[in-house]
């Protein structure tokens, strides 16, 4: 499909039809960002569940839930590429066109058509690409401290990202942190983070749900949660 109508189309059906088909499409990005973060999760989807109102995006690689409401639209977009392979991508967007999350197809555009070809769809607009600054990142930047710490430790931490109506997780031990491009870039098969160098200024302390670990919230500059939070046993992200 390489016409350019078809390369950005609106599904004209329900979401909810659109995520069951996430399993079929085989390897996938799953994408959540807000603000200076973002965070991806890499594998096939396995199940698609509905539980307490709430959709769970699962697998062994994948552990995201949504509220099924704050979505009210679904684009299908075939014009990213990476060198010669397309890398078809679903937007998942509110109300408002808003972008709520993505999932890229890393299998490329023939399992994606094979999934989702069959709903119907119509020809939509690209969406405006608001003009952004360089990122820049100080080599004291605060955003990486309890990475450093807890990879130190060689301990075994969860990285969430959440914002409204969705949380997507990810725990493992923290591979190596990657200063690059004025991004602080963790890279684990799995998973990737990326966050904007200037996003944190600070991380908030406090008790975990789980017995004998604590939590840390990541804020900005004026105090506020960027919806960044990391769980682990207590120490883990005190410097060594």
């Amino acid at each position: 499909m390489t016409d350019e109508s078809v390369l950005r189309q609106a599904m004209l059906v329900p979401p909810d039809r659109v995520l069951a088909r996430l399993p079929a499409m085989g390897k996938v990005m799953v994408v959540v960002q807000d603000g200076g973060v973002t965070h991806e999760r890499i594998g096939v989807v396995e199940r698609i569940a509905m539980a307490d109102g709430c959709v769970a995006v699962t697998g062994a690689a994948h552990d995201c839930v949504l509220d099924p409401a704050r979505i009210a639209s679904v684009v299908a977009d075939r014009s990213g590429r990476m060198k010669d392979k397309v890398l078809p991508k679903l937007e998942f967007l509110d109300a408002e066109d808003n972008l709520v999350f993505s999932v890229v197809g890393l299998d490329g555009i023939a399992g994606f058509d094979e999934a989702l070809g069959h709903f119907p769809a119509e020809p939509r607009n690209a969406r405006a690409k608001p003009a952004g600054q360089q990122a820049v990142l100080a080599a004291d930047d605060p955003g990486s401290q309890p990475f450093a710490a807890a990879r130190g430790a060689e301990t075994e931490i969860a990285v969430a990202m959440s914002k409204a109506g969705l949380i997507q997780r990810w725990r493992g031990f923290v591979p190596a942190i990657n200063p690059a491009m004025g991004f602080i870039n963790i890279i684990a098969p799995d998973f990737h983070l990326h966050i904007r160098g200037g996003t944190v200024a600070s991380w908030e302390r406090a008790a975990a749900d789980a017995v004998g670990e604590v939590r840390l919230a990541a804020l900005d500059g004026e105090g506020r949660p960027v919806g960044l939070t990391l769980q682990g046993p207590r120490g883990a992200f005190e410097p060594a």
